[in-house]
């Protein structure tokens, strides 16, 4: 024989955030079954039906960095000579050095031409950089944080701004300083150039009579000795005096020993003289071509020391965008996730100045079985709640439908879908469990109760409603959208107590 229930217990439950009362009865015999009535609470709301589906979130994870160049450099210019050297003009001015190997060769071995130097004459820059140093005055942020893009992260302190800013600001400086001097250099070197051109085109045109002039002193040099030598013979034949004689005949060894010398060089006075003709007319004939040769590098340092004034102007301008008030501004929206710097660092690329994870980039990736598949499409909206946030419903949209894939343990095939969640509490991390719920259909803003408290009698739907004073009353409902465990009514009031009856 059962016991019999003598008592009424009540007990106190949570079912989906919501308080119900249980209550169990037993009206008649020992036998008979007991009836539990659970007490549930009309709410206002979204009836939403659809496939849930569970996965972990994903939240990607960005690194705010300083890009900002940490070096200012200054550079110099300079002018360079090479194969140059000065000789005398004209003719008889000593061995040419000429080597015949071409164009190339005749410019590094003309070192006894006229005109000054010759070669290649060019401009070079050089440079030399120094770092700049930004101090942390204040960090604003904490790790789990959430921060909104243009919120100020950190603030620099204004001594190494001021500093920092001198140093571009005179890199500037030095690079026109060095434009200038490259300017200035390069256009000596294309004056001497054309020096150079003008000198060996008006020796060109007069090398034929030069030549024929050197020639022709040579010979007038040992016909000036011959006749010199003939005179003195004829005056030591009718000299009487013996001191008188001494002296001519001195005078005639010298002069013979001098014509003997010119008659023995004659030979490479006048092949010497050929070989500054010839010189002469191929410095002429090829003077365009030497005149491009030294003027060749000339303005590549110049192209150099614009690119240089270029740079350190943009260095200054980006430095000054970037500072603005001395204050580091965040790059993106998000719950910050890490700060790379504290009070008195020096700024580094090296190191990032905060990482987030990123508002824009949470995503869920659930499986769906094909069997669901078709009513999920891309550009559909879904519900998502967390399990950390258990009485919120947020929203997302599919962003990508993957291909299909069979389980191992199973031949259920799936298909991974994307949804990316547009709406997110104040703190979201990587790894937390999300249900997803695709919708089908939605309705907003209406009084809903659970099915179960939903009494169907023919046509008409009742629901069972204690009053304040504990007493139940019966109330006709009109019934609208169900997704199978709540249900859209009408005819009671939102914070109405209904009661779900059923036998134990």
């Amino acid at each position: 024989m059962k016991k019999k229930i003598i008592a009424c217990i009540a007990a106190l439950v949570i079912v989906g955030g919501t308080a119900l009362g249980i209550v169990l009865y037993n009206t008649s015999s020992d036998t008979e079954a007991v009836t539990a009535a659970k007490e549930v609470t009309v709410t206002r709301g979204d009836v939403t039906a659809g496939v849930t589906e569970s996965a972990a979130v994903n939240v990607e994870s960005l690194e705010q960095t300083f890009d900002l160049s940490l070096t200012a450099t200054s550079v110099s210019a300079s002018v360079e000579s090479s194969g140059g050297g000065s000789g005398g003009s004209g003719f008889g001015g000593g061995s040419g050095g000429m080597s015949m190997g071409g164009l190339g060769g005749m410019v590094s071995g003309m070192s006894s031409r006229s005109g000054g130097s010759m070669g290649s004459t060019s401009v070079s820059t050089s440079s030399q950089s120094s770092s700049l140093e930004l101090v942390i005055d204040k960090v604003n942020i904490t790790e789990g944080q959430t921060v909104q893009k243009g919120d100020v992260l950190m603030t620099i302190t204004q001594d190494s701004i001021d500093s920092a800013r001198a140093k571009l600001q005179k890199a500037v400086e030095d690079a026109e300083l060095a434009l200038k001097q490259a300017q200035i250099d390069e256009a000596e070197t294309r004056l001497s150039a054309k020096y150079e051109y003008d000198t060996r085109i008006a020796e060109g045109s007069n090398a034929e009579t030069v030549y024929q002039a050197a020639l022709e002193e040579i010979a007038q040099n040992i016909s000036s000795l011959q006749s010199q030598i003939s005179d003195l013979n004829t005056q030591i034949a009718s000299c009487t005096d013996d001191k008188q004689l001494s002296q001519l005949n001195t005078q005639l060894e010298s002069l013979q020993s001098q014509l003997s010398s010119a008659e023995g060089s004659r030979a490479a006075d006048e092949l010497a003289a050929k070989q500054t003709y010839e010189e002469t007319v191929m410095y002429y004939e090829n003077a365009e071509d030497l005149y491009n040769v030294a003027v060749s590098g000339v303005g590549t340092a110049s192209e150099e020391a614009q690119e240089a004034v270029d740079t350190a102007k943009a260095d200054l301008e980006a430095f000054e965008d970037y500072i603005k008030d001395g204050s580091i501004v965040s790059e993106y929206s998000g719950t910050v996730t890490g700060v790379g710097y504290s009070a008195g660092d020096t700024l580094s690329a090296d190191t990032a100045i905060a990482s987030f994870a990123d508002a824009e980039s949470i995503t869920v990736t659930v499986n769906v079985t094909e069997d669901d598949i078709a009513a999920v499409n891309i550009g559909d909206t879904a519900d998502i709640s967390f399990l950390a946030y258990p009485d919120q419903v947020f929203e997302g949209y599919v962003s990508e439908i993957g291909s299909s894939s069979s389980s191992s343990k199973s031949s259920t095939v799936s298909y991974p879908v994307t949804v990316v969640v547009t709406t997110v509490p104040e703190k979201m991390l990587s790894g937390m469990t999300a249900n997803v719920t695709f919708i089908s259909k939605k309705v907003k803003d209406v009084l809903c109760v659970s099915n179960k408290a939903v009494i169907t009698e023919g046509a008409d739907s009742y629901v069972l409603r204690q009053n304040s004073d504990g007493t139940e009353e019966k109330i006709k409902v009109s019934v609208g959208f169900s997704n199978g465990k709540v249900a859209e009514v009408t005819g009671v009031s939102e914070g109405d107590t209904v009661l779900i009856k059923g036998r134990v």
